[in-house]
């Protein structure tokens, strides 16, 4: 029989965690001594110990070891299985988080710290909208007018920000895009669709003038490039903070009065990994 400090010496757990294990019934003292509270071990408890010690090197909890010491080999491997698939996938974030640091120690190197994009990546929900493409060299604006006019006479406007389809590389249409609470019925070429959601959009914030926005582009997909990510789909214009007329009866959150204070997302969808 082994004290407990002198099986702690041995099996190089330490006194605190047998007494841890004692407590939520997963290694008991073979014999506690009634008068002193003194815990004793024997070598047969090894082999159990060894187990709890492997499994939390896996990374599983005391609850999860607490069941896989009672489960037959089948249950095991079903265990071990999600256990493995939660290992890849904690991996395979810690290498896009390395990624992503090697990517802005690089880019510091030929960039201004603030000229540096923050980009995030998160989920984008789907959304109801209407739709109004014209060509490359159309006026923008007036296209949201027209837009922002029809969803207003539907009252229809959802309290979402509007935003803009980017033409692709062989496309030579742009397509304004303003979100709306229910299905209102199509006119002339106004379109009603649902916009898909995208699981990974890469997301980064501009304030000022939109000709700042092709300069953000272009560090966004450096960035992108630098952290092995690639572009997939239409890259969006998401306008926070804009200019608009006040017939459209727009949110006043929307709506700023200078060039300087214009808040636009530029959001580009990524592949999946």
């Amino acid at each position: 029989m082994f004290r407990i400090g002198e099986f702690a010496r041995f099996t190089r757990v330490s006194v605190k965690m047998l007494r841890h294990y004692d407590e939520v019934g997963l290694c008991q003292p073979a014999q506690v001594d009634p008068a002193t509270g003194y815990r004793y071990y024997t070598v047969d408890q090894l082999p159990r110990l060894n187990r709890i010690v492997l499994l939390r090197d896996l990374g599983f909890g005391l609850d999860q070891i607490a069941d896989l010491l009672i489960r037959d080999d089948a249950d095991l491997d079903r265990v071990y299985a999600q256990r493995e698939a939660a290992l890849v996938d904690s991996v395979a974030r810690l290498q896009a988080q390395l990624r992503a640091v090697q990517a802005r120690r690089e880019m510091l190197r030929d960039t201004a710290p603030d000229d540096l994009p923050d980009v995030v990546v998160r989920p984008v929900d789907s959304m109801l909208v209407a739709t109004l493409t014209g060509g490359a060299d159309d006026d923008v604006a007036a296209l949201f007018y027209r837009l922002e006019s029809y969803v207003r006479d539907q009252h229809a406007r959802a309290g979402r920000p509007p935003l803009t389809l980017l033409p692709e590389p062989d496309d030579e249409t742009v397509t304004a895009i303003v979100p709306i609470t229910w299905l209102v019925p199509p006119a002339d070429d106004i379109e009603i669709k649902l916009l898909a959601a995208v699981p990974r959009m890469a997301c980064a914030v501009y304030q000022g003038g939109y000709a700042g926005l092709p300069g953000l582009l272009q560090r966004m997909l450096h960035w992108l490039d630098r952290t092995g990510e690639r572009p997939a789909g239409p890259i969006r214009e998401v306008y926070l903070r804009f200019g608009a007329e006040a017939e459209l009866g727009l949110p006043s959150t929307f709506l700023t009065g200078g060039r300087d204070d214009l808040v636009t997302e530029l959001q580009v969808p990524l592949a999946d990994r």
